[in-house]
């Protein structure tokens, strides 16, 4: 199950947009048309999202582009780590260092974090990855056993989600962000287009990585559960602690923290906080790649077959889990397994992200869920409150009139 998941969610989420792909014409379909208020909002709501392409030909020709690839609710640390080790860290696998720097921007909004990657850099490490696996017939081997030794540590441990204490996360996230730049050379091999892999016998280490198909929500979920049991005082805001704070344990102020919780972006290992995105391209000379939606229905890949109706409930991180209700529909960027006990109580699953193998494709099947996967804009179009149908069967949301 766990490799299902790993292979279907990670797949989607690199190799499609590192391909590029074209948007699929996407929905939002009212179910009756009337010009009172409730209608009138929706097709605002619509209106405002028809965005013309935010990046002109000319100004990709000026800027480096970011798009993002996904959305997850990681908490700081997990970001710091996962962003270090794949950008500003050294990744030991190579004496070259990422030139599309910063290569990755997150953005904590919407109480979810924006991975935003610049696609020359996802480019130049997978062309580099190629080139040395077929020049060096050792370094695949040399990848799969330093990925081994990685894990000794952290994998026994994110492997039960459980907390530890203070001295054993700060070894943890130690040995997590030293292996990172490991984990995500591992990775690529299994994300970058065939092309770049044929003629490479890639067994061994596929072996390898099936050890890592937990990691990432694994180890977010052992700092969030460690940092809650560390700082109780905290409660949900020890989760927008920085590594250094944790490892100095000198903490910032409530206040700073609430700030951090509201919204911040992390990239080139600075921690930018009362920022908006204009002020973030300012200060890397980048632009945000925005999508558009200019289609008059949202719609997305059929994961479980069914039809039902119910409220809408956006379930963009943990914060809103303890908030579900039965019967209501449940709307996020992409599901984690910490959702599961909002997921046993909804009527349907509605995400921007994912295909069929994805973790709520594979978790809606097991609970008899209809399920829509990889709309797109789902998080952007519907609101906590509206009364939808979501017809599975064909792969549709609908506004239905009260």
């Amino acid at each position: 199950k766990f490799c299902l998941m790993i292979i279907g969610e990670q797949l989607f989420t690199y190799v499609s947009f590192l391909r590029r792909r074209e948007s699929r014409q996407k929905a939002w379909i009212p179910d009756q048309v009337g010009d009172d208020n409730k209608t009138a909002s929706f097709f605002n709501r619509i209106k405002h999202y028809k965005i013309i392409e935010f990046v002109k030909i000319e100004q990709m020709k000026k800027f480096c582009v970011y798009e993002k690839l996904f959305a997850r609710d990681f908490c700081l640390p997990s970001v710091e780590a996962w962003v270090r080790g794949e950008s500003t860290n050294p990744k030991g696998w190579t004496k070259l260092k990422q030139p599309f720097l910063p290569y990755i921007i997150t953005e904590r909004f919407d109480d979810t974090i924006r991975f935003n990657y610049d696609l020359q850099g996802v480019d130049w490490v997978c062309d580099l990855l190629s080139k040395l696996a077929h020049q060096d017939k050792n370094f695949l081997k040399k990848i799969g056993t330093t990925v081994l030794e990685k894990l000794k540590f952290i994998r026994p441990i994110y492997e039960k989600e459980g907390a530890i204490s203070l001295s054993e996360l700060k070894i943890f996230l130690k040995e997590l962000e030293e292996g990172y730049p490991w984990f995500e050379a591992m990775w690529w091999f299994f994300q970058m287009d065939e092309d770049k892999v044929k003629d490479l016998n890639l067994k061994d280490l596929e072996k390898v990585r099936m050890l890592t198909d937990t990691l990432c929500n694994g180890s977010d979920t052992v700092i969030r559960k460690s940092l809650l049991k560390i700082y109780p005082e905290l409660n949900e805001l020890s989760s927008v602690l920085t590594t250094h704070e944790i490892l100095s344990g000198i903490l910032p102020s409530n206040e700073e923290l609430i700030k951090r919780d509201e919204g911040y972006f992390f990239g080139n290992n600075k921690l930018l906080v009362g920022k908006n995105r204009p002020d973030i391209e300012k200060l890397f000379n980048i632009k945000f790649m925005i999508k558009k939606f200019d289609s008059a229905i949202l719609q997305g890949r059929i994961a479980q077959k069914g039809i039902t109706r119910g409220f809408v409930r956006r379930v963009m991180g943990h914060k809103q889990i303890g908030e579900f209700k039965n019967g209501e529909i449940l709307v996020s960027s992409m599901t984690i397994p910490d959702f599961l006990p909002a997921m046993k109580k909804a009527a349907a699953i509605v995400t921007n992200e994912g295909g069929i193998l994805c973790h709520a494709a594979i978790l809606a099947r097991e609970l008899k869920k209809p399920c829509i996967t990889g709309t797109q804009f789902a998080t952007h179009i519907l609101r906590d409150g509206d009364y939808v149908e979501v017809d599975a069967n064909n792969g549709i949301v609908r506004f239905i009139k009260q």
